[in-house]
């Protein structure tokens, strides 16, 4: 099945020296690389001009004037969507429009496919769901989440969405924060752990604080104090890997449940997997330019942890 994601500029001020091309490139992001797509669709870049009905093809290189609409037309073959097996079942959804899917995640499942989890990965379910609603969209997931993390994840619904988004990763740590069930009693109600990670050289998946690392910097305020563990939220300005298991590991507080950093905690209260849950996001839609800030709620077995000591 062939698809297309339509964007329409109005222009509302005199612009004679603004080419279809200027607008495409300059007002709606689009790469050079989509630009060239467009044009290789009888329909896939046209204008209504002001006081015409109808639409007609345009050249990049045509002026456009006061009232004209620019509508662009963004293809995309969805035949080859991958091999991602629909499977149906629960979805969390938090957030949908016509661009963009944001899914709360549960804990311990994997985002993607793989050997282990074929059918069993927030994608399939995500596939399930498109099949469902006679949706028909490649799965592109925006940023990541462990495993073991429950939470916020986007997933772009188009290339020109997933493209503008990716521009946001770089500060989308900053505006996500997480919440955190952490072993010990904190000395300081706040802080924050400036330490490089890097991958253990004989671990394919443990990281480590080193001097060698990657800049990694995490932010953590204690919103409750137990007896032997915390209600911990967190902030990250970088997003490295594991980054919050590591350092909350590196200054003695790691997360319960945690199976790779938190080995030696002697209780780790029933939990099954690392307490860890990003529980909001903020983010700019990428067609609309809207700004969306979005929350999810402490999963289940997080949940019943802190309300067991109310």
């Amino acid at each position: 099945m062939t698809k297309y994601r339509e964007l329409r500029y109005l222009v509302k001020d005199e612009c004679g020296f603004l080419t279809a091309g200027d607008i495409m490139r300059d007002v709606l992001k689009l790469s050079s690389r989509e630009v060239s797509r467009c044009k290789q669709f009888d329909d896939g870049v046209m204008v209504k001009a002001r006081g015409d009905d109808h639409v007609h093809p345009i050249r990049l290189i045509d002026k456009l004037s006061k009232g004209d609409s620019l509508i662009v037309r963004i293809y995309e073959d969805t035949d080859n969507a991958g091999d991602i097996v629909p499977t149906h079942g629960h979805l969390d959804i938090v957030y949908e429009d016509e661009d963009l899917i944001v899914l709360n995640k549960e804990g311990d499942r994997v985002i993607h496919p793989s050997y282990a989890h074929y059918t069993d990965s927030l994608s399939n379910l995500l596939a399930g769901y498109y099949e469902e609603t006679m949706q028909s969209h490649v799965i592109r997931t925006v940023g990541r989440l462990d495993r073991e993390t429950s939470g916020l994840v986007i997933f772009a619904k188009n290339r020109h969405s997933a493209a503008l988004l990716s521009k946001q990763t770089s500060t989308m740590s900053r505006r996500k924060e997480y919440l955190a069930i952490c072993h010990g009693v904190f000395e300081k109600t706040e802080g924050t752990v400036d330490a490089p990670i890097r991958r253990r050289p004989d671990e394919r998946m443990i990281r480590e604080v080193h001097p060698e690392g990657k800049s990694a910097v995490t932010h953590y305020f204690v919103e409750r104090q137990f007896r032997d563990y915390a209600l911990v939220r967190l902030r990250l300005d970088t997003g490295r890997t594991h980054q919050i298991r590591v350092h909350m590991c590196y200054i003695g507080h790691p997360l319960l449940g945690d199976n790779f950093y938190g080995k030696d905690i002697p209780d780790n209260h029933g939990l099954t997997r690392a307490a860890l849950h990003a529980k909001s996001l903020e983010f700019i839609q990428p067609i609309t330019n809207e700004k969306i800030m979005l929350t999810a709620a402490l999963p289940e077995d997080m949940q019943k942890l802190i309300s067991n000591e109310d």
